[in-house]
């Protein structure tokens, strides 16, 4: 009885141990979901999509493209054994094996919402359309017969037709766009052609290379379509495959949503230069693949809202991890189905709650239920207090129900300036409105207090004690130094010819000038109002910040006089230093105005940010070269000259000062390992 006993106790705590371990390995997610930080970082977030079902039984070979139709049936371009087929995901059973003795390699294909299966075989050269329930063949569109399209080829790998019947295929090495046919198969023009961006190095080569010669260069080429769809609103999207070359700036645009003309209504752009396939589900997300198994998912407006997926690892195949994901499409029960044209299987994604909650409340919002949409986006931040996604989304939502300061608050934590800046437009417009009143009676009020005050002081008893009180400021040994870059400002070449004499301007006074343009320097990185304070503090090196800011400063002042000692320059490096502190005295001023004014102005306004703080920059540079002009008792042209050689001076300073760093560290690696290798030979270890 004991021993019977203690096997039960035996069996009942492996139980309790094992069960535990086997419920939390059921539940792991292969997986990753990425959303976007108010940095602009992808941040690891909640689980949108777990894996669900993963197919493997349908013997498919190279499939290439696949599309929901009526009824949740699953099309596939299955391309290696020249068939479409068609799969029940409620059932989980083949529904139609469609294989058309006119099939070659059928690689697109697309279901209309009347049941119309249209099939782009690129080997055959043509467009297939069937019966989408019966698989009944019932047209067959060749090569467009038109002559502007004679010299075009013919070989559709996607195809998506619109509410009017019209085909539209991307092509096989077709550059001019999507191939638009006729409902009859007339050719109707290329639809949304991509557009090239110039480098520097084309620009020299359209200058010197002839016709013949730009002719060969292929990376004159834009990218072409990799697929194409339309939504069941009619709208038509398109994806490419756009990686920039060197030089050239990522565009955004290898999503596309199109209007009527073809042109990109997307005026962002998209993240991720490359989409391999594109479906849209019925309330209007958008999914699309891009590189390394991973699935992006984007609002009907094109604004990203997260991505998932892992790519393979080693040999073991893994539910939720593709070696080569090629297609996917959207059930309408929200499932996601992926297609691995190399392990050749179907996988299928649930969404999870967060998911849903995100997807209800950007539905909500879109439906004009902004009240509705505020509540279900606070329970997405119930999951993810991080969510920037929610965040935005819940100051929109109060935006549109005119609660503009706590909009201004959700949107400073979802990293939005461009809507920060409509509510703080809203809630500065409210202020003025509230306190207009008392500033015009303040204003008013200081202006009769003026005039009382010249009426009453006609023997300018007031006005001389002022006066003197400003004279004897202005001449105060203390203040008298500091005050003096008042008059640089106003009359550099005077006062920098008193300077030069020893008359005007001391060292101390450039000193505290050097120290106050530093600190309205450090203001001016730091303590700028969100909407032009693009990086963060927490994100700023201020080695780099402070040690650049000493180091240009120093070395500036270094290579001038360096330079100018060889050019029969007057000036010292004392003078240097001193016309230079004193001449950054409009800079110091412009820097601090600038930072208070960037809390007060909107997006519209900041033209009069960029104005005064360019207007404070080229002040102070103007001053600056008339100081070394008088310093140096140069004409304007040697003051360039010098100006020139100066920062030539300084750039070769930073290359050397680089290799030397660089050649440092490896010294003192090298001495490292030498005493590394001494010290283990002491204590025995070799």
């Amino acid at each position: 009885m004991k021993r019977f006993l203690k096997f039960a106790l035996c069996i009942f705590l492996a139980f309790v141990t094992v069960l535990p371990m086997t419920t939390s390995a059921s539940g792991i997610n292969t997986t990753l979901t990425f959303a976007g930080s108010r940095r602009g970082w992808l941040v690891r977030t909640q689980d949108a999509f777990l894996p669900g079902r993963n197919i493997t039984t349908l013997g498919l070979d190279t499939p290439q493209h696949m599309v929901f139709g009526n009824n949740d049936l699953l099309y596939i371009a299955d391309t290696g054994n020249r068939r479409v087929l068609v799969f029940d995901t409620i059932n989980d059973e083949v529904f139609m094996d469609l294989a058309f003795e006119g099939f070659v390699s059928p690689r697109g294909v697309f279901v209309t919402p009347d049941d119309w299966l249209y099939v782009a075989d690129a080997g055959a050269n043509s467009v297939f359309i069937f019966d989408a329930l019966t698989g009944e063949h019932l047209q067959t569109h060749g090569a467009p017969t038109a002559m502007a399209f004679a010299n075009t080829a013919f070989a559709p790998n996607r195809i998506a037709v619109d509410v009017r019947g019209n085909m539209f295929i991307v092509g096989e090495g077709v550059f001019d766009g999507i191939i638009q046919l006729s409902s009859g198969g007339e050719f109707l023009g290329f639809f949304a052609a991509n557009q090239t961006t110039r480098t520097f190095v084309q620009m020299l080569q359209d200058l010197f290379f002839t016709e013949r010669q730009r002719e060969g260069l292929m990376d004159r080429l834009p990218s072409t379509f990799s697929n194409v769809t339309v939504d069941n609103r009619g709208v038509i999207y398109s994806t490419s495959i756009r990686i920039p070359q060197p030089g050239q700036a990522f565009t955004g645009d290898s999503l596309q949503r199109h209007d009527m003309a073809g042109r990109n209504t997307f005026q962002d752009g998209v993240p991720f230069a490359a989409h391999f396939d594109v479906c849209v589900d019925d309330r209007g997300f958008i999914y699309t693949i891009s590189g390394g198994g991973w699935i992006n998912v984007f609002t009907n407006r094109g604004e990203f809202i997260f991505y998932f997926g892992a790519g393979h690892i080693g040999n073991v195949d893994i539910a939720g991890m593709f070696r080569s994901l090629v297609s996917l499409a959207v059930s309408s029960q929200g499932h996601i189905w992926a297609l691995d044209d190399e392990s050749m299987f179907l996988q299928s994604f649930t969404p999870t709650e967060y998911a849903l909650l995100v997807f209800d409340a950007i539905t909500l919002f879109n439906s004009g239920l902004y009240q509705e949409s505020a509540v279900v986006w606070t329970d997405v931040l119930r999951h993810n207090q991080m969510s920037t996604l929610a965040h935005n989304g819940l100051g929109r939502a109060y935006l549109q129900q005119q609660q503009f300061e706590e909009a201004m608050e959700s949107f400073f934590l979802g990293g939005s300036r461009f809507y920060y800046s409509a509510a703080f437009w809203e809630v500065r417009n409210q202020w003025l409105m509230d306190n207009l009143t008392f500033i015009l009676l303040g204003i008013a009020a200081l202006a009769v207090l003026s005039t009382i005050v010249k009426m009453v002081d006609r023997k300018r008893v007031v006005g001389t004690a002022v006066g003197n009180t400003k004279s004897k400021l202005m001449n105060a040994p203390l203040l008298k130094p500091v005050l003096f870059a008042f008059s640089v400002a106003r009359h550099p070449l005077d006062s920098y010819y008193y300077m030069k004499l020893n008359q005007k301007g001391t060292l101390g006074g450039a000193v505290f000038h050097f120290v106050l343009f530093f600190i309205a320097y450090m203001l001016f990185q730091t303590s700028r109002g969100f909407i032009v304070q693009m990086t963060e503090i927490v994100d700023m090196d201020f080695v780099v910040v402070i040690g650049g800011f000493f180091g240009v400063f120093v070395l500036f002042v270094l290579s001038n006089y360096l330079v100018t000692s060889i050019n029969d320059g007057e000036g010292s490096i004392k003078d240097i230093f001193k016309l230079v502190s004193y001449g950054i005295f409009p800079l110091t001023i412009t820097l601090l105005l600038t930072t208070v004014l960037s809390h007060v102005v909107t997006t519209n306004e900041i033209f009069l940010y960029n104005m005064l703080l360019y207007s404070g920059v080229a002040y102070a540079f103007i001053i600056i070269w008339l100081g070394l002009q008088e310093v140096h008792s140069y004409s304007f042209g040697q003051t360039f000259k010098g100006l020139l050689l100066t920062l030539a001076f300084m750039l070769i300073a930073l290359v050397v000062l680089f290799n030397l760093t660089i050649l440092y560290n490896e010294v003192v690696e090298f001495f490292e390992s030498i005493f590394s290798e001494v010290r283990l030979n002491v204590q025995g270890l070799y």
